[in-house]
């Protein structure tokens, strides 16, 4: 016992020599206005999301461990901020509701390099800048850049986040360069245009397989762009992806660079087409990929879309048509169901719309239901659109996000058919314009 006291009384007297110190940031929010988003989020560079509750009053708090200056994006309501965050921040970000955008207040210890950050001062090229020849669109990248680090020496930054933010500025800077070839050639109207060896070297010189530097967005934005470029251009004769991997097998030799690069094509790839024909690079998937949050955050993408598999029961709509009667999934139960999601602002949309017509034309008198849901948020424009002559049944979302986030719509127009069950035939169906659409209709109607 009088060992065990002796015991304490010198861990006691080492933590009066050393106190505890707590690595922790903290973030205040303060939203005025109507409050319809509850939640904010806030992204990490190493795929972490933390949620931040915000009540009734539009205030929110979170407080992270942080050990070291780690960027991170702030989303709220559709937009981010980029933020910097230290052991010691301690800041309050104010703005007004659907606002986020435009302007926010931020005060507090920390608040210097984050009123930089956020202050709308920071130049990028334009898309207009790439219609000049290769060589004025590198002076012109050199130009912003030499103007970012002058806005960066007024900021009075420390030294240690000075030297950080020359890294993040210099890739923010050159984020239009691995698309300036493919926007090049069509603003500057120019179909002979062949990028130069230089273009090439410039890029590729940029490409630094260093896993340190992914802790900047800016650098793994533009890392994911140029490697697809790269790899695209020495593997031509294979698909986008199948070239990223080629490429990553045989140039990429660091494992956290190859891990990113793997992680962040095959997600996207699946995310949008699913698992169909993707055993292949879920394999590769596995082989590259090792980080537990990564793995767990890509099975859950795939539980997703096994709940999307051929025979599945649907997902359930909610719409009203254009006289407000409320129109859900089950309304369609007993014929095959051919839904076309689509925006009165989406070009693509309004091309199949007459080849939309013309399957309904086709078929009618037939078991099927062509139906047409909108995801404006404009309402009026939708109400505006139909009464200009669509034809057949036109429905707009009452809460369209549910729907698309079950069906992982993440651009349109998207088009899926169901049996006469509400059971998934094709949760990506092929266009009215594709042949294969009448091909596969005839199959099941005739």
């Amino acid at each position: 016992m009088e060992w065990f006291k002796k015991k304490m009384r010198v861990f006691l007297f080492v933590c009066l020599l050393f106190p505890f110190y707590s690595y922790a940031a903290k973030i205040s929010l303060s939203i005025s206005g109507k409050i319809e988003d509850h939640s904010a989020m806030l992204y990490f560079p190493d795929g972490r999301e933390l949620p931040i509750s915000i009540d009734a009053s539009g205030k929110g708090e979170l407080v992270v461990d942080v050990t070291k200056p780690v960027y991170v994006a702030l989303g709220y309501h559709y937009i981010s901020r980029t933020l910097l965050l230290t052991p010691d921040t301690d800041i309050q970000i104010s703005f007004e509701n659907k606002k986020f955008g435009e302007r926010v207040a931020i005060t507090g210890t920390g608040s210097q390099v984050n009123i930089y950050l956020n202050n709308g001062r920071l130049k990028a090229a334009k898309i207009d800048d790439m219609a000049l020849g290769e060589k004025a669109f590198f002076l012109k990248m050199d130009s912003i850049l030499n103007v970012n680090l002058q806005e960066l020496d007024h900021a009075g930054l420390s030294e240690e986040i000075n030297e950080m933010e020359k890294i993040r500025l210099k890739y923010f800077t050159c984020a239009t360069l691995p698309s300036y070839p493919y926007f090049h050639m069509r603003i500057a109207k120019d179909s002979t245009y062949e990028a130069s060896l230089e273009y090439w070297s410039k890029l590729q010189e940029l490409m630094v397989m260093d896993a340190s530097l992914l802790r900047y967005d800016e650098f793994r934005s533009f890392l994911v762009e140029a490697v697809s470029r790269v790899a695209r251009k020495q593997y031509p004769e294979s698909k986008s992806l199948d070239a990223v991997v080629r490429y990553v097998e045989s140039e990429v030799k660091e494992p956290g660079i190859a891990e990113f690069l793997i992680n962040k094509n095959v997600y996207a790839y699946v995310e949008r087409y699913g698992l169909d024909s993707a055993d292949a690079y879920c394999a590769v998937f596995d082989r590259y990929v090792k980080s537990p949050l990564l793995v767990k955050n890509f099975e859950t993408l795939c539980n997703r879309w096994r709940k999307l598999s051929v025979g599945a029961l649907s997902p359930n709509f909610n719409c009203t048509d254009l006289s407000g009667k409320k129109v859900s999934l089950s309304d369609f139960k007993g014929k095959y169901v051919y839904i076309d999601i689509w925006a009165t602002w989406c070009g693509p949309c309004q091309r199949e719309i007459p080849h939309l017509q013309k399957l309904e034309e086709k078929y009618h008198g037939k078991d099927i239901y062509f139906v047409s849901i909108s995801c404006d948020n404009n309402k009026k424009a939708w109400e505006n659109r139909v009464r200009a002559g669509l034809k057949g049944i036109q429905l707009h979302f009452v809460n369209g996000d549910t729907f698309m986030n079950d069906y992982m719509i993440k651009g349109i127009p998207r088009f899926i058919l169901l049996d006469k069950e509400g059971k998934i035939i094709s949760v990506d169906m092929s266009r009215p314009s594709d042949p294969k659409t009448i091909a596969k209709l005839d199959e099941l109607l005739n």
